[in-house]
């Protein structure tokens, strides 16, 4: 990767993960990235939301094996982020 402003270009350096920003493909690699997520999640019986960069997951608990669940989740989605060297924005 390197950067071009005008007619300088930055030495290049090798990206070992992520998508270069300002790609006018990045948003669909983003999406079709953590499109999995969707299929994960989607067994601990919660709701999944996706819009842009942003996941929003919930889920009605009524009782303590659907806590117990959720938490399951939160830990699923906690160890998938890792797996692909994702940070977690909690707010």
């Amino acid at each position: 990767m390197c950067t071009r402003v005008g007619n300088f270009t930055s030495s290049e350096l090798k990206l070992l993960s992520g998508v270069i920003q300002g790609n006018g493909i990045g948003p669909l690699l983003f999406v079709s990235y953590i499109n999995e997520l969707a299929d994960v999640l989607g067994q601990y019986n919660v709701t999944v939301k996706f819009f842009a960069d942003d996941l929003k997951m919930y889920a009605e608990i009524k009782t303590n094996l659907e806590a117990d669940l959720f938490q399951d989740a939160l830990d699923r989605l906690s160890n998938w982020a890792n797996d692909w060297q994702l940070q977690i924005s909690i707010s």
